[in-house]
């Protein structure tokens, strides 16, 4: 009998699960936003992609924090540590960036058993390529033993990886979507791979349903399964400072990670619909990945990213110098994948896919 179709919610992962523990979580945090603070405000409600605080001078400050979860345990089955310092710095400074902010810098935390030194070399020399690619420094971090917390796939050399990361944004220029209106052009960047998202139920397709091998040679991606799964995430930093020197910062933009395409609900505070009605071919990846859990293309949306990492919503007036710019950089590529339309409630809508997005899920129309 073949096995069920693999989900995020069977493999472990439950967006009920973690709404109702988020919420329990901020009936009290948000209470902080009253405890006066040397005089700040927030000036972005809790639970956006990054936090923004005007602490009285002319920029505010953004900040954010996060990590690159069970991606970890594939590295670690590959023997590759080489991109997981890319992966968590654009982790951080991509979900800046869709706030309005410019990275700053970021601090490291690690969390382990007691890896060899030479995971600590691997990390450090990505951590600096990430550092370098998205022009931030790190000033500092922590590193913490704890082996009675901490388990990896071989004994004593588990770890965890997270960081913080710290911008600033000109207070016109903070964003959580509330300029967005209908009409607007929706511009995808492309991503270039899995990115740091969805592993859960990428380690339970691959390694426990299948048992495939790290190492083995997959012919549709031309490599390992290991080396497309361990591509470092892409940081769309450079992109972005483009943007605003050239005064053609987007409406808003969302970072497609957790959450992959319902993250655009997010920008969403107003009744409209986001219509991807051009979005671009799906990479060979996700299509193995697919086929491999027997993933239905409802689970497939709500979990990855699909070929796009970074969504910015472009006013018709700016959309050709904006691609003009973005193209002349080179990759990743950019291209207008939809558009946004009035709407009774909030929706991400896929017509060719016949797919619609709301709340926590998507369903065919």
């Amino acid at each position: 009998m073949a096995k069920p179709s693999a989900t995020y919610e069977q493999s472990g992962v439950s967006f009920d699960r973690k709404e109702s523990f988020l919420g329990a979580l901020l009936k009290s945090v948000k209470r902080t936003e009253r405890i006066p603070a040397a005089g700040q405000r927030p000036l972005i409600p809790n639970g956006y992609y990054a936090s923004v605080l005007d602490i009285g001078l002319p920029v505010a400050i953004a900040l954010t924090t996060d990590g690159i979860g069970s991606k970890i345990l594939v590295a670690e089955a590959a023997g590759d540590f080489s991109g997981l310092g890319i992966d968590v710095i654009a982790m951080n400074v991509n979900d800046l960036l869709c706030v309005g902010a410019l990275p700053v810098a970021l601090v490291d935390y690690i969390a382990m058993e007691a890896p060899p030194p030479s995971v600590g070399d691997a990390l450090g020399k990505s951590l600096f390529e990430g550092a370098k690619q998205a022009g931030i420094s790190i000033p500092g971090g922590e590193l913490a033993q704890l082996p009675d917390m901490i388990r990896g796939l071989t004994p004593g050399q588990g770890f965890d990886l997270a960081a913080s990361a710290i911008g600033t944004v000109t207070k016109e220029h903070v964003s959580n979507g509330q300029g967005i209106q209908p009409g607007d052009i929706i511009v995808g960047l492309e991503s270039n791979g899995v990115h740091s998202n969805g592993f859960t139920l990428v380690r339970d397709i691959c390694f426990k349903r299948r048992q495939l091998d790290v190492h083995m040679t997959v012919a549709e991606f031309g490599r390992t399964l290991g080396e497309e799964l361990l591509e470092p995430t892409l940081i769309y930093v450079p992109q972005f400072r483009a943007l605003a020197d050239a005064g053609l910062r987007p409406r808003a933009a969302m970072h497609i990670t957790g959450g992959a395409w319902l993250n655009l609900l997010r920008c969403a505070t107003e009744e409209i619909s986001f219509v991807i009605d051009s979005p671009p071919p799906i990479p060979p990846v996700f299509d193995f990945l697919q086929v491999q859990g027997r993933v239905s293309d409802e689970e497939m949306h709500r979990v990855f990213n699909l070929g796009i990492g970074m969504v910015l919503i472009v006013e018709p007036a700016k959309l050709d110098a904006t691609l003009a710019l973005l193209r002349k950089r080179g990759w990743p590529k950019s291209s207008v994948i939809g558009h946004v339309d009035k709407a009774k409630g909030k929706t991400v809508r896929f017509p060719t896919r016949g797919l619609v997005g709301r709340g926590l899920a998507f369903t065919r129309r």
